[in-house]
Order: structure tokens, then sequence, then C-alpha cells
């Protein structure tokens, strides 16, 4: 995959749209500058909030606890307030389960926080803990779950301050470097239902308009000095009238002289007329989870693709002059070894620019973690703990005919076969070279 540091745009907007209602913030990213949990305690304890939110994933989740606990010391007992997609997928489990929480805002996170921050200063005497949407509580020996926030809609997005980077972009040549890039979000939800994902932003698809997307690209531009932009929605191009607008307003404000981008899309999304513009526009990487090289499969894990489509779009999108990133997973339900034979076939025969190869997850949400929870689908489910719920390095899940260590071999298999069948050993070196930490990482684990 397209390995590069990115900003964290969840607590980014969040801090941004709590200044913009008058409440002091400040962000820090543990993860951004590679910060110990000691380093995180102790730059967050000089600057003596008076409440901590911190978002976090699944396999973070531990470390996130740890992180509070030792804030709570610091800091009397400091409030804290975890975020993010574990929580959202398990509300009142988390913070049953972890109690260095004092609260838990689940889903998408302004509304609540800035609701939350307002009830503990009581500047609003009217509104208690048990009227704020979004909000897991503790109330003695209980943990309570308040209704959902509402999502914000298409004009509350388009209206949204922008995402507070600040504390990462620190001068006008901030991202000056070759490698360097500004990562936007234009939408948030998914209308699909892939049984390995989440879907953290829900169902519901809702998108600024073409005007606010290149504002901020031409933001990004002067106050930043941004050459290369990453548009990490969940599907960038949908292959619609608001996506043809956003491409042609791109193309009338001379951007594509002035910067790069990439994004993701979906193979069934893809066609020469949607290619060539994209292409017109500026862009110059596409990212698809293709997942299986069977269709069969496919329709296991509701990807609702076929490899025919996907074949069609990696073609589309190499004549174009556009780079592909391939995303792939080994370990879907009752998955044997002829269909990860299938797969790395799939992804030879592609031979896209990189592949990610990972080993299915049963997060916390997803129809993939019931499954694992009944031993459906030829799953068994090897641990509670959540540090080992990743795709690159944990050891979660397996199959009966597939244990982990045969799911990991086939893993690495993938990637040689992948690089060496299609003579490139250039790539493969500075692949190793590139993520040699990781590798060693997984090593050892």
């Amino acid at each position: 995959y397209w390995k590069a540091k990115r900003p964290s745009l969840g607590i980014s907007y969040i801090t941004s749209y709590l200044k913009t209602h008058s409440t002091e913030a400040k962000l820090f990213d543990a993860n951004y500058n590679a910060w110990s949990e000691q380093q995180t305690v102790e730059l967050v304890s000089r600057y003596h909030p008076d409440i901590i939110g911190i978002s976090s994933m699944t396999h973070e989740i531990g470390s996130s606890h740890t992180i509070a606990g030792l804030l709570k010391e610091a800091l009397d007992n400091v409030p804290t307030v975890i975020g993010g997609c574990h929580i959202t997928a398990l509300p009142q489990e988390t913070l049953i389960e972890f109690p260095n929480f004092t609260y838990g805002v689940y889903g998408e996170g302004e509304a609540t926080m800035l609701s939350l921050i307002k009830c503990l200063s009581r500047q609003n005497p009217g509104e208690g803990l048990a009227q704020i949407s979004g909000l897991v509580y503790r109330d003695a020996d209980q943990v309570l779950l308040n209704p959902p926030c509402h999502r914000l809609s298409s004009e509350e997005l388009t209206g949204l301050s922008y995402p507070d980077f600040e504390q990462y972009y620190q001068s006008k040549n901030a991202l000056a470097g070759k490698d360097d890039y500004y990562v936007m979000i234009t939408s948030r939800g998914c209308p699909y239902q892939c049984i390995f994902c989440m879907q953290v932003l829900g169902r519901q698809v809702r998108r600024r308009s073409a005007e606010s997307v290149v504002e901020e690209m031409e933001y990004a531009i002067d106050r930043y000095g941004a050459h290369t932009i990453y548009f990490f929605d969940e599907i960038f191009l949908f292959n619609d009238r608001l996506t043809y607008d956003t491409l042609e307003l791109i193309k009338k404000r001379d951007l594509p002289k002035r910067l790069r981008w990439r994004a993701l899309t979906r193979v069934n999304l893809v066609d020469e007329k949607l290619i060539k513009n994209v292409k017109e526009a500026g862009c110059f990487a596409l990212e698809m989870g293709i997942e299986a090289g069977s269709n069969e499969v496919l329709k296991r894990i509701n990807k609702q693709i076929t490899t025919e489509q996907t074949e069609h779009a990696v073609r589309i999108i190499k004549k174009a002059g556009i780079a592909v990133d391939a995303n792939y997973i080994f370990g879907h339900p009752h998955e044997t070894v002829e269909s990860i034979k299938d797969t790395i076939n799939l992804a030879t025969k592609l031979n896209t620019d990189t592949i990610a190869i990972g080993i299915m997850t049963p997060y916390p949400g997803t129809k993939i973690y019931e499954m694992a929870q009944r031993g459906e689908g030829g799953y068994r489910l090897l641990t509670k703990d959540w540090s080992k719920y990743d795709k690159y390095g944990g050891k979660a899940l397996e199959l009966e005919g597939l244990p982990i260590a045969e799911l990991e071999k086939w893993q690495r298999r993938g990637l040689l076969y992948f690089y060496l069948k299609n003579l490139r050993i250039v790539d493969l070196i500075k692949f190793i070279i590139e993520y040699r930490r990781t590798i060693i990482g997984l090593l050892k684990k």
C-alpha cells in the first residue's frame, strides 16, 4: 500500500469544531509523531487540560486506556473521553472493560463533544448527561447509553470549518517535501455492506459541495504549500453528477497545474469516461478494494463486484496512465487454499503498482465479528486481546482448515509471487527496504 504519515482527520475536525464554538482545544497526535506512552503523557500534562479526548481504533484501545490512566494520575483524575471506531461498535462494553475512560462518544463526535464540555462546565444548566446524544457515561455502578447523535447532513458537512492541522503543519511551506501530502475527506458514509467493514460513518452517504472541496484544495496550497492531496473518503469517485461537477471545477480552477491527487474508488464504478475526466483533473493514483480472486468468495462477502469487473477496471485505469493500488484479504468465510491461490493469481495477473494483503480480522461491529463469535464460516476466534485485531500482524482469527500460521505463510507467499512472477525484483527490494521495520516487527510477533 502507499505508505505515508497522515494527520488524524477525526480529532482534527473535532478540535476545529470546538475552536469554532469558542472552546480552547489543542491536538496531540501520538501516532503521527511516534511518541511513546510516557512522552504523550508528559506533553499533554504540560498543557494541563480540563478534559481529555482520545480517539482509538480497536487494536489501539488498550494503549489508549493505559494513557488515559496515566493522565488521570498526573492530572488529578481529569475526565477522559474515548471516541473512534471501537467505542462506536461496542459503546457500553468499552466503558465496562476499560475503567480509565470516564465517558465515551460514539458515532460522529463533533456535536457530542461540545455538548459534553458545555455540560461539565455548566454552560448549559438545563442539559445534563442524560440529554447528550451520542454519549456513553457512568452512573453509580451502571454504564448508560444515550440515543445516537444525528449524523451531519451534506449541508452541515459543507459548512464545517477545515480540520485543525496547525499542530501538524506550522509554516506556509510545511508540505514542501517530495513525499508530503495534505489529507482531505469530502464525504461521510458508504452505501455498500461488505461483511468485513464496520461502516463507522454509517451507510447514508453525505457529501460536500464541489465548491467546498475545491476551496479546501486551494486553501491547502496557499496555507501549507500542498502539492499532493490524498482524498481519504471511503469512496471519492462515485461516478455521478456531483463527482463530475467536482472534477470539472478542479479543471476550471487550473488546479491540475498546481497539484496532483489520489483517492479511493470501487471496481464497479469505473468506466472510461470517468477515468478520462479523473486523469484530466490531476489524479495520479487510485486505490481499490479487490479483496478476492473468486466470484464465489466475492458473493460470500457481499462485495458486489466480480473478477471480470475488476480486470476491466484495472485495464481502464492503467491505460489512462494512473497508478493502481489494490487491497486483498486472506481468510474470507470458508476460505480454502484454492481460493487463496485464485486471489494470488488474479493479483499477479493484474500486476498493479502496489498491493496490500491483509488477514481477515473480526472487527467489532462487522458481520465477520458476529460470525466469529458464533463459529460460523469455518471461523475460530483466537483471542479477545484487542491489540491482536490488526490485518497486518494480528492473530485474532483463523479457519478450521487454515490456521493462522498457514494464513500468514500464504500472505508472505502472495507478496513474493506477485513481485517475482512479474519480474519486479527491484520493486520487491524497495518494498522490503521501505517496510523493513514492519517486517521485523511481524517476524518478532
